[in-house]
């Protein structure tokens, strides 16, 4: 009892519990548009092949979405009033790590596809995809460390550069990735029909929102 006091007295919510019910709320929020966006998809483009109709619909931001959910059952509900279960990472916390990751990949893909029907040319495509799977594989080695941790602190420390490993990679997989399709775009521009050219000005200022923060 006394140490479950004295673990209590040491906890700071505002670190540990109020991250994940800001992100949580925002991603909810975020999960919302995407429903609306699919259905303007399927809607109006109901001739697009089959892959990528599986792509845009997203099935695993709905596992995320439940995973996210039930996360904030347990930080806000299950563990009230003993903060020390939250020493670990609740499981659904890993399976949003090893979904989130995937959701990522597979948009990276996409646009590393987009550059490459674009440009042609396979070199700045495979650079991305490289930065891609490092980054994949960075997670994979979190999320299998993340089911078997036995405190947070010391899982945050050790595994401090495989997180920002794959931080990184993604980053830059992003950046090269928009900076390609912005670029070739940029250097289609010069036609002399006024709606082509405000098209590819759309395209470009849809390329940095979407992939920058991608």
């Amino acid at each position: 009892m006394n140490n479950l006091e004295g673990y209590t007295d040491d906890f700071d919510a505002s670190v540990v519990i109020g991250p994940v019910q800001v992100f949580g709320l925002l991603s909810g929020a975020l999960f919302g548009c995407l429903a609306c966006q699919s259905y303007v998809y399927f809607a109006k483009f109901t001739s697009d092949c089959l892959a990528l109709k599986a792509t845009v619909s997203h099935l695993i931001q709905l596992g995320h979405f439940v995973c996210i959910t039930s996360m904030l059952w347990t930080m806000t509900v299950s563990t009230y009033g003993d903060p020390s279960q939250l020493n670990v990472f609740p499981l659904a916390a890993d399976m949003v790590i090893l979904l989130s990751s995937f959701t990522v990949s597979i948009v990276q893909s996409f646009y590393a596809f987009r550059l490459w029907k674009l440009t042609r040319n396979v070199s700045l495509p495979i650079l991305c995809q490289t930065f891609s799977v490092v980054a994949q594989i960075s997670t994979f080695v979190l999320s299998a460390r993340a089911f078997s941790m036995t405190d947070l602190t010391t899982f945050e420390a050790s595994q401090s550069l495989a997180i920002m490993l794959a931080f990184s990679a993604r980053a830059v997989c992003d950046w090269i990735t928009t900076a390609g399709i912005a670029w070739n775009l940029k250097k289609k521009r010069g036609s002399d029909i006024i709606d082509t050219t405000t098209m590819i000005d759309r395209l470009i200022y849809w390329t940095i929102g979407k992939i920058g923060t991608s």
